[in-house]
C-alpha cells in the first residue's frame, strides 16, 4: 500500500514536472510563433504600404494621363469641327465659284459671238474700205496728172510774179515797222500819261484824305460839347446826324482807295474813333452794307439792277444815309442803293 502511494505520488511529481515543462515549452513555443507573427505582420504591413504607396502614385500618373488625353481629346474635337466647318465655308465658295463660272462662260461665249458679228462687220467695212481705196488711188492718180499740168503754169506766173512780190514784201515791210514804231511812241506816251494821271489821282486822295481828316478832328472835338445838349428839355440829333452822315461818306470813300495811300489807315482809325464816340452816347449806326434786302425794312431804297445776282436776290451795296437809332429807337431811316439780279 506504501509502495502503490509512493509510486502514485511519484507518477504525480512526474507529471507535475512534465506538465511544467510542457508549460514552459509552450509558452516559449507561443511567445516565438507570437514574435514570428508580429514581424511577419510587419512585413505584411510594409509591403502593403508600398504596395499602396505605388497605387497611389499609379493612380496620380493615370489620372494626370487621362486628363491629358481628355483635353487632347477636346482639342481634337475643336480642330474636326473647325475642320467641318472650314469644309462647309469651303463647299459654299466652291458652289459660288461654279456660278461665277458658269456666268463668266455664258459672258464669254456672249462676248465671241458679238465679236464674231463685229468680225463679219468689219469685213463688209473693209471690203468697202478696199473698193473706196481703189477709187481714191484712181482719183490720186487723175489729181497727180492735173497737177503736173499745173505745176509749170503755177511756175510761168511764179517768175511774172516775183519781181511784183520783193516790192510787195519791201513796202509790207516799211508799213510794219512804221506802224511799230507809232505803237512804241503811243505807248509810252500813254504810260506817261498814266502815271501823270495816277500820281494826279493819288494828290487828290492825298488831299481829300487831308480833308477828311481835318474834318473828322473837328468833329471829334465838337462831339464832347454837342452831342446829347437840348435847350428845351428835347435832345437835339442833328450834329449826330451830320456826324453819322460823315462817318458813311468817308468809309465809303476809304473803301474806293487804296490803302497804301498817305494817311489812309490813321483816316480809317479816327473814322473807328468818331463812331465810338456816337457810341458812347447812346446813338448806334446800323450795320446795313452787304446785307440781304427785305421789303419789310423800315428803310428808302434806290434799286439798280446787277447781272452778277441771281433772279430774285436783292443786296444792299451802298449807304446814301445811314439808319441812327438813339437809346435804341430810330431816329432816322437809312437810305440805300440796292442792286437786284434780273
Amino acid at each position: 500500500m506504501k509502495n502503490k502511494l509512493s509510486l502514485l505520488f511519484t507518477l504525480l511529481i512526474v507529471f507535475s514536472i512534465n506538465a511544467q515543462v510542457d508549460s514552459l515549452v509552450i509558452s516559449s513555443l507561443e511567445s516565438k510563433l507570437i514574435n514570428k507573427l508580429n514581424q511577419q505582420e510587419t512585413k505584411f504591413n510594409e509591403k502593403l504600404s508600398e504596395i499602396k504607396t505605388f497605387l497611389d502614385k499609379n493612380q496620380t500618373k493615370t489620372l494626370d494621363e487621362l486628363s491629358r488625353l481628355t483635353k487632347n481629346q477636346k482639342v481634337r474635337q475643336s480642330k474636326l469641327d473647325s475642320l467641318e466647318e472650314e469644309l462647309v465655308l469651303f463647299k459654299k465658295i466652291a458652289l459660288d465659284l461654279e456660278k461665277k463660272i458658269n456666268s463668266l462662260e455664258n459672258q464669254f461665249n456672249d462676248k465671241v459671238s458679238g465679236l464674231q458679228n463685229k468680225t463679219s462687220q468689219l469685213g463688209d467695212v473693209t471690203s468697202t474700205l478696199s473698193k473706196g481705196l481703189t477709187t481714191a488711188k484712181n482719183e490720186v492718180s487723175e489729181i497727180a496728172e492735173s497737177s503736173s499740168k499745173n505745176a509749170s503754169s503755177i511756175d510761168t506766173v511764179n517768175q511774172a510774179l516775183s519781181q511784183k512780190q520783193q516790192y510787195g514784201l519791201i513796202f509790207i515791210g516799211l508799213f510794219l515797222i512804221l506802224v511799230l514804231t507809232i505803237y512804241i511812241i503811243l505807248t509810252k506816251r500813254q504810260n506817261t500819261d498814266n502815271k501823270k494821271l495816277a500820281a494826279k489821282q493819288q494828290e487828290i486822295f492825298e488831299k481829300q484824305i487831308q480833308d477828311s481828316q481835318q474834318l473828322t478832328d473837328w468833329l471829334s472835338n465838337q462831339t464832347a460839347k454837342s452831342l446829347g445838349n437840348s435847350s428845351s428839355g428835347e435832345v437835339d440829333h442833328s450834329f449826330a446826324k451830320r456826324v453819322a452822315d460823315e462817318i458813311v461818306r468817308i468809309t465809303t470813300n476809304l473803301s474806293r482807295m487804296d490803302t497804301t495811300i498817305k494817311g489812309h489807315k490813321q483816316l480809317s482809325a479816327s473814322v473807328k474813333k468818331l463812331e465810338q464816340s456816337l457810341n458812347s452816347n447812346n446813338y448806334e449806326l446800323e450795320a446795313l452794307l452787304n446785307k440781304p434786302y427785305d421789303n419789310g425794312m423800315n428803310l428808302q431804297a434806290n434799286f439798280v439792277i446787277d447781272e452778277n445776282l441771281k433772279e430774285g436776290e436783292s443786296i444792299i451795296t451802298r449807304i446814301i444815309k445811314p439808319q441812327i437809332n438813339y437809346k435804341g429807337k430810330l431816329i432816322q431811316a437809312a437810305q440805300v442803293e440796292v442792286s437786284q439780279g434780273e
